[in-house]
């Protein structure tokens, strides 16, 4: 389709298809011809959000790399499989877009202010302890935020949070329900239990090939490889064209003096002032006259701080010894930051007349990064002269390589015609890949139908360091394991199954009165003790010689109550420990039931549903 659309470039419907595209952009905008193509359909929508695939994919992701990092070697992804992971991952997404369609009913919002201070404090956009915009942007890029849309979401989290800390934070418990609840945790029961653990039944357990080979059928869909492309690439890299790029001694020259401006212009410094207000009960003469008397009083010795108490108009720092703290340049008028910036640390200034009276400044300090020497910062200048030479040229190539990779009919074209190599990746599916795969966008396009069922070249991708056009090489579709692969999981799993409904079994008839060991436990609800703690959860359910049968982590136990001391809520003793533990477990209880409340009162539609 595409290659029709070339060949016939030159025509007269080409010509009419542009015209009404111009007076489209020119009527509705760049939007109007993005919503002419429909879309990406949601996989979800929450009230009046959306989830996309991309964010379902970059959950997906991030769960497999929790996974990886918490069992090491062990991971096992045949027993995470992308629908678990996937149904997970919509869930969560689920329950958050849920809790920011509550949080915008309500009126929250989050301020811009509050959103920079969390972008600059995250470690992961620092280098040396500081914000750097290049990391901040280089990140994004991998993970397939923009700057407008990581600040959409970061606002997003920011309301969801309010919510949240709205429930938590207006808690409150009064002190019946405080001894209550201490008194139900005071109580303690003795009760009985006889674990059947499962994998002492394991042993015994057989499964034929024909039982393996019966699940194996019925679960086929559980085994899927995920579906892969390898693509070749063509890349224009940042890097390379700044190594190319000539540095003249002039270059270094401005770009040392524009540093040495920066370091300066980020300088602080901390004053102190005395201010005397010319008002109605005070002419301009007489303040002059009172701040000349104040500054003789200075040269004979006094102490600033306590004329600045005595003498000051500025309520605000009078009693701070005249203290204006620290400060960046432009935060005083000009007349008063003209005299600041001329003078040394602990230097006082004769009178200053600024719109506000007259000042006598003193400089307590002056905080400022290190002024590096020229020679000391010419590899950095000179790499930061290529990168800012190299930029405008990328721009150039990188729009090049755009006109060319539509037109062209294979990468190896584009290759020759742009004087680059072409590369290829390893596999990749559409959640993780190396190399350049491991860009979103890279991932997301190589799926695309035309470019993956048509073969054509993809548009430019931009990624940190570089810009890049692909083509699908290789094409391995998602298909199931051969039975020889899952087998042992197979095997294992239906050993767990049989074992699980052995002890079941076994369970059944020590509750029917069967001989068994028994082991007895004295213990209140909180306090650990040798039974599991599914085992003493279900014991303090139970009523008085009650008896139940509970699975648990290793099989199934049986357990029997035989004695319940409780305690009166009136001989508790009250103490701000139990208060604030009875307001945090509240708090918990609140925003549970709002959660669930919110979802309830939340219209949710699922993709096909």
């Amino acid at each position: 389709m595409l290659q029709t659309m070339r060949d016939n470039a030159q025509g007269m419907i080409a010509k009419v298809i542009v015209f009404f595209i111009i007076l489209v952009f020119a009527l509705w905008g760049v939007e109007s011809i993005v919503s002419l193509g429909g879309g990406e359909q949601p996989q979800a929508t929450v009230g009046d959000k959306e989830i996309t695939e991309l964010e379902v994919q970059r959950l997906v992701e991030q769960q497999k790399n929790n996974l990886r990092r918490q069992f090491g070697d062990q991971y096992n992804e045949d027993l995470f499989n992308e629908g678990f992971l996937r149904q997970s991952a919509m869930e969560q997404l689920v329950n958050q877009k849920v809790a920011l369609v509550q949080a915008e009913k309500m009126g929250l919002f989050a301020a811009t202010q509050a959103i920079d201070e969390q972008i600059v404090s995250m470690p992961a956009f620092q280098l040396d302890g500081k914000f750097s915009k290049e990391q901040f942007q280089n990140i994004l890029r991998l993970n397939g935020w923009t700057p407008l849309s990581f600040r959409a979401d970061l606002a997003d989290d920011v309301k969801a949070t309010q919510a949240r800390a709205a429930f938590v934070l207006s808690s409150i418990d009064t002190p019946f329900n405080v001894q209550l609840s201490e008194a139900l945790n005071s109580e303690e029961r003795t009760f009985r239990y006889v674990e059947i653990a499962t994998d002492t039944l394991k042993a015994d357990i057989q499964i034929s090939d024909e039982d393996v080979q019966a699940r194996y059928d019925e679960t086929k869909e559980r085994y899927k490889t995920d579906e892969k492309v390898a693509v070749q690439y063509v890349q224009l890299s940042r890097a390379a064209l700044a190594a190319d790029q000539e540095v003249t001694e002039e270059d270094l020259v401005l770009a040392y003096e524009d540093y040495v401006a920066a370091a300066r212009a980020d300088e602080q410094r901390a004053a102190s002032h005395i201010l005397i207000e010319v008002n109605d009960d005070r002419d301009a003469d007489a303040a002059k006259s009172l701040v000349d008397e104040i500054r003789g009083k200075l040269d004979q010795g006094q102490d600033f701080a306590a004329l600045a108490k005595e003498f000051s108009d500025d309520i605000g720092t009078k009693n701070a010894g005249g203290s204006l703290g620290l400060n960046t340049k432009g935060a005083f008028v000009a007349e008063f930051e003209d005299v600041l910036y001329s003078l040394e640390k602990g230097q006082i200034s004769q009178p200053v007349k600024t719109e506000f009276g007259f000042h006598i400044i003193r400089l307590d300090d002056v905080v400022s990064d290190e002024v590096k020497s020229a020679a000391d910062m010419t590899a950095q200048l000179t790499a930061d002269i290529q990168a800012e030479k190299a930029a405008a040229e990328f721009a150039e190539l990188q729009q090049e390589l755009s006109n060319v990779a539509f037109s062209a009919g294979s990468i190896e074209e584009v290759a020759e015609i742009m004087s680059l190599p072409v590369a290829q990746t390893a596999l990749f599916s559409r959640v993780q890949g190396e190399g350049v795969a491991l860009n979103a966008d890279v991932r997301r396009q190589a799926f695309e139908d035309a470019v993956l069922l048509d073969r054509e070249i993809s548009p430019v991708i931009e990624t940190a360091d570089a810009a890049l056009v692909f083509a699908v090489a290789e094409h391995q579709p998602s298909q199931v394991k051969p039975l020889n692969d899952v087998k042992a999981t197979i095997v294992a799993a239906m050993t767990e199954e049989r074992a699980s409904d052995l002890a079941k079994e076994r369970a059944d008839a020590i509750k029917d009165g069967a001989d068994a060991q028994w082991l007895t436990v004295t213990t209140s609800f909180n306090q650990s003790s040798d039974a599991p703690r599914t085992v003493q959860q279900k014991a303090f359910e139970l009523t008085l010689n009650a008896s139940e049968i509970v699975a648990t982590p290793g099989g199934h136990s049986v357990v029997i109550v035989d004695a319940i001391n409780e305690k009166s809520w009136q001989e508790m003793q009250l103490s701000d420990e139990l208060v604030e533990a009875g307001r945090t477990q509240q708090s918990r209880s609140d925003m549970l039931s709002y959660q669930a409340w919110a979802k309830e009162n939340t219209e949710i539609t699922r993709s096909g549903s």
